[in-house]
């Protein structure tokens, strides 16, 4: 062996042996990443001027947000176990979901809601996986094929056992899981989205975020029902109901299904019903702007939760430490030395 092989072979024992002690951070920057690429790529489009502030001001919230889960992250050394399982229920979920829509013609938010209470019934301890990679089966036939698709759930499986220690207790990872695996797909099989049409109603899309994040997070947190038959069941009964009754009005399911991903963060992530609401009405606003962006991908609804709930985590941060700076400042002598 020559010197030049030796040395090649012991800088890739080096960098191995480096991905082995960090490993967490890989995942970690995979969801980070996608994150801050999502926000960044709608950040400058020319919106109304005050819309244009709103979302800048949010954008500096994320940062936080981003930042206060990565000291959270550093403070527990995590590692990464290969769990053919998991890889496999995430895998499932594509396939079933991309199947029960595009074959038998669900709706997309029933059919993923329907494999979240599925793996509820029956595969309590792989409902996660099963949910997750529901959300990415939820890519359009009009930009993939079923061939396609099966390329999808092998992605969708990695990118989920490399992040599943982290982010815990942030609702919507799941679904940016799910978005980075179909964003992965896109970028080698396809090089546009879908044209959409919206007309929603300001008014009915925070009313529908507001309302998905409370009953998920309550029922969730009240309850005592599990985080995914919370945003599960919960959003399969609203989407059968204007399926079926409402059809001119389904979008608004999707909204609520959205929303209901933000319901299933943990409670140090919305500590009281305050951040609760406020993760809804920031949801509203990241959902009006993101709403002709990323179209046909899977996994979309949950990337915007995720972004909620860091813009949401980054505000609680500052108010906190706002209210601590508050609660040390030095009173004023108001006992006048009358002595003089």
């Amino acid at each position: 062996m020559s010197r030049t092989e030796i040395k090649e072979l012991s800088l890739g024992k080096r960098i191995i042996k480096i991905v082995r002690e960090n490993q967490q951070w890989l995942g970690f920057f995979i969801i980070a990443i996608i994150l801050l690429y999502s926000f960044i790529t709608v950040l400058y489009e020319p919106r109304h001027v005050l819309l244009d502030i709103l979302y800048g001001i949010l954008f500096v919230f994320l940062i936080v947000g981003l930042y206060k889960a990565f000291i959270t992250e550093k403070k527990e050394k995590k590692k990464i176990r290969i769990d053919v399982f998991d890889a496999f229920a995430a895998a499932s979920g594509v396939l079933a979901t991309y199947c029960l829509v595009h074959f038998l013609g669900f709706n997309v938010v029933m059919a993923s809601s329907l494999l979240g209470i599925i793996g509820y019934i029956f595969l309590r301890k792989y409902e996660v996986p099963i949910y997750c990679g529901s959300f990415a089966g939820m890519v359009s036939v009009a930009l993939f094929d079923l061939s396609e698709v099966l390329v999808l759930s092998l992605i969708c499986s990695v990118i989920y056992i490399l992040t599943k220690p982290l982010f815990v207790g942030y609702g919507g990872k799941l679904g940016t899981v799910a978005f980075m695996s179909s964003l992965i797909l896109h970028s080698i099989f396809n090089d546009q989205f879908l044209v959409v049409q919206s007309d929603l109603h300001f008014g009915f899309l925070i009313l529908a975020t507001v309302l998905g994040v409370t009953v998920t997070f309550y029922s969730q947190h009240i309850l005592k029902i599990s985080a995914v038959m919370s945003s599960a069941a919960f959003s399969f009964i609203i989407a059968t109901i204007l399926f079926f009754i409402l059809p001119s009005h389904i979008e608004y399911s999707v909204i609520l299904f959205s929303a209901s991903f933000i319901g299933m963060s943990s409670k140090d992530k919305l500590p009281n019903i305050f951040y609760v609401i406020l993760s809804g009405l920031i949801l509203g606003v990241i959902y009006y702007v993101f709403v002709h962006y990323f179209n046909g991908l899977g996994g979309k609804l949950g990337l915007m939760a995720l972004i909620s709930v860091m813009v949401t985590t980054g505000i609680s941060e500052i108010l906190k430490k706002e209210i601590h700076n508050f609660a040390y400042l030095p009173l004023k002598n108001n006992n006048q030395n009358t002595d003089k």
